[in-house]
């Protein structure tokens, strides 16, 4: 294509991509607040499963207790 049709159908319109950047801009929002959602969800349920391991008895012997607080 030369010059004068790019410029011709600029000015007609024919070359409009706001739209196009306008949903890639979405998507891109939409993904990072996934990924952010998503992250939080994983260290909710990370830091559940370590309580709930901490505070089984099965881990509490009076070799654990001395190591612990050494």
């Amino acid at each position: 294509m030369d010059i004068q049709t790019l410029i011709k159908a600029k000015y007609v319109g024919e070359l409009d991509s706001s739209m196009a950047y306008s949903t890639i801009g979405f998507q891109t929002i939409a993904v990072l607040v996934g990924g952010i959602v998503l992250w939080r969800v994983s260290n909710m349920v990370h830091q559940r499963k370590l309580n709930q391991r901490a505070q089984k008895p099965h881990f509490k012997t009076r070799f654990s207790e001395h190591w612990k607080n050494r």
